[in-house]
């Protein structure tokens, strides 16, 4: 059974991730920490010696530097510097001792803190180079704190610097080793150990280390917890051998505080026996911390390695392509190994491990010729077939085979429908071609009987013989004709507009010249239902054909008389949009739905409203103006009015 570091999810990934930052009452709890753990040091010290055997203070500041980001290094070294003189003072030191041991303390946290930190931000021991590095920043830490406190105890008591400056280091080296790892665990990684084996080890631990500190103990067997301890950095989480080995540490130096331990047999004073203690310790988190992170470093790679191998294989086993690996002989060719993919297409080729068919003939072709073949199987599936010789693999071939029934029949369809859609853009354009020439032959042909109609309805009205019933019956004959020849000029216009025949001459055109000539045009029908035609032309100048934009104008002011009710308002404006003039259209009618907006310029289109209320009209107005305006470079719209009707805006370019 394998287990997590800690039980959590597995490792993701080897990029260190934030520290987040801790609120403030951690810092409290933090600095009461060490600040207990300082007065505990030096009220717990050995009769006879200047410094503490072990020194948690440093190991708990390192490890408090280490939970920080990078950018609260600063904080962290003036929260050490003030705990620890208050510490040193509140033990019973002299202010002036205590200061000089509160600036060491807080020099080993700003050197350790400087070299773990680095670029890189936050610090993990997640390699065998990370853990290297911790060692080290310990000992340059170290280094630091033994000479300023050496220094400043033999300027100030007299004591002799060099027997001080080691035993201040290797206090805090221990300290720090065994504590500050804790702050820099990376994410857990699955391990192979099982707890049963973890439970074991550590009752092997405590024995061996029971044993060795016993008063009887003799100093050859003072390393012998070593090999258990490395037991557990090659096979256990970090998270786990780190806690053991702080709980070793701290069983070893009861023991020795209790009985001396294997080093009371020396001829050492207790200072020396201090030393050769903390010596050990160092050593023992020394070497457990560097085999922890190149162990977890290796577990890393070997999951990177076997995620990419799962990747690989997953993707030669489950590809759509057919993989083969196969060995020729004289009498026959063997499949020696193949993927799914290519075991469905060689089901009905293989006959125990011996290949013989369609694709194994492809595949000698593609060997020999060093091209690709192209075969259809039996089952109707077409197959592409490559072929290459193992360089030394005595008679193998590779082969890979690639399904193209799909893309074949996908590509044919695509043929198939191409041709179909270029048939039907031919057949409507031979339909449109006809209509046309159906909608010009027919309107000439209608035109001639027309003008007579309307000329010779005019005339009997003229006549003074008819009575009134019978004049009525003109005017009937003389209003249809009238708008029969209105269909049959649409007709023509709009003929002549599709065609794309007609040449476009533009020119310049003043809005007020073509509002009051529009106006006028159409004076008689507004007159008749009293519509009032307001407008503001204002000085603009467009750019257009002048028949072409009198006769938008003109179909768009046509519309708007037909919907606007008896006494109601048209309002003619213009005005100059950048390199354009938007000429717009405003009625008080009843306007139209946005539903109907969106096919008012289809040919022949009338709103269910105009057919309702039988409104004069063959809907080919606003596709003449939409067909106009694209011609000549311009655009036409409809929308709501702001304050109801209907609302046209014709844009069309700017003189310039």
């Amino acid at each position: 059974m394998s287990i997590a570091d800690d039980g959590q999810a597995p490792y993701a990934d080897r990029q260190a991730a934030p520290r987040p930052t801790l609120s403030w009452w951690s810092w409290l709890v933090a600095a009461l920490a060490i600040f207990l753990t300082a007065v505990f040091g030096v009220v717990f010290a050995p009769a006879g010696t200047t410094v503490a055997v072990w020194w948690p203070a440093a190991g708990l500041s390192v490890l408090l530097a280490l939970l920080q980001p990078p950018a609260r290094l600063p904080h962290v070294v003036l929260l050490v510097l003030g705990v620890t003189i208050l510490a040193n003072a509140a033990s019973g030191r002299p202010w002036d001792v205590s200061v000089v041991f509160g600036f060491a303390n807080a020099a080993e946290v700003a050197v350790i803190g400087a070299i773990l930190f680095g670029r890189a931000g936050r610090f993990e021991l997640s390699s065998l180079r990370a853990g290297l590095r911790f060692v080290v920043a310990v000992a340059a830490g170290a280094a630091v704190v033994g000479l300023l406190a050496a220094a400043g105890l033999a300027a100030l008591d007299g004591r002799a610097f060099w027997p001080t400056l080691p035993l201040v280091a290797a206090s805090h080296a221990a300290a720090v080793s065994l504590l500050a790892p804790i702050g820099a665990l990376p994410r857990p990684i699955p391990v192979q150990a099982g707890r049963i084996e973890m439970v074991v080890q550590s009752a092997i631990l405590a024995a061996v280390v029971v044993l060795v500190f016993q008063p009887e103990a003799t100093l050859p067997f003072a390393f012998a917890p070593f090999p258990i301890l490395a037991w557990a950095a090659l096979r256990f989480p970090i998270r786990f051998v780190l806690i053991q080995t702080i709980a070793a540490s701290l069983l070893m130096l009861v023991l020795t505080l209790d009985s001396g331990g294997p080093f009371r047999q020396l001829v050492l004073d207790l200072t020396g026996r201090v030393a050769m203690f903390e010596l050990l310790l160092v050593t023992v988190a020394a070497t457990v911390v560097v085999l922890s992170s190149a162990q977890y470093e290796l577990r890393a790679l070997a999951r990177q390695v076997e995620a990419a191998n799962r990747l690989l294989t997953g993707g030669v086993i489950d590809a759509s392509i057919g993989l083969v690996i196969a060995e020729r002989a004289d009498d026959a060719t063997r499949v020696r190994w193949v993927n799914r993919t290519g075991s469905a297409m060689l089901a009905a080729e293989l006959s125990d491990g011996v290949w013989n068919g369609p694709l194994r003939t492809a595949a000698a072709a593609a060997l020999r010729s060093g091209e690709q073949v192209t075969v259809t199987t039996d089952r109707g599936r077409t197959i592409t077939v490559a072929a290459n010789a193992v360089v030394g693999g005595d008679h193998r071939i590779t082969v890979q085979m690639l399904d193209v029934t799909t893309i074949l029949r996908a590509r044919q369809m695509q043929i198939e429908a191409e041709v179909e859609r270029e048939a039907a853009k031919s057949i409507r354009a031979e339909l449109e071609r006809q209509r046309d020439d159906f909608l010009i032959t027919t309107s000439h042909e209608l035109r001639t009987p027309i003008t007579s109609i309307v000329g010779y309805a005019g005339l009997l009205s003229d006549g003074a013989e008819l009575s009134d019933l019978e004049r009525g019956w003109v005017q009937v004959i003389a209003r249809n004709a009238e708008r029969l020849s209105e269909l049959v000029e649409d007709l023509l216009t709009f003929s002549r507009l599709s065609g794309g025949a007609a040449q476009v001459h533009p020119e310049r055109v003043r809005t007020d010249e073509l509002f009051s000539e529009v106006a006028a045009n159409l004076q008689v029908v507004s007159e008749r239902k009293r519509i009032a035609v307001r407008m503001a032309p204002g000085d603009h100048v467009v750019f257009a054909a002048r028949h072409d934009a009198s006769r938008m104008l003109s179909n768009l002011l046509v519309n708007a008389c037909k919907f606007t009710p008896e006494g109601g308002r048209i309002d003619l404006t213009a005005h100059q949009e950048g390199d354009a003039v938007r000429m717009v259209v405003a009625d008080s009618g009843p306007g139209m739905r946005d539903e109907e907006i969106e096919h008012a310029f289809e040919r022949f289109y009338r709103a269910p409203s105009a057919e309702r209320d039988n409104v004069e009209g063959t809907g080919l107005g606003l596709a003449i103006v939409s067909e106009l305006a694209r011609r000549n470079s311009g655009s036409v719209r409809l929308r709501a009015g702001d304050s109801g009707g209907l609302t046209a805006e014709l844009l069309l370019p700017a003189a310039l």
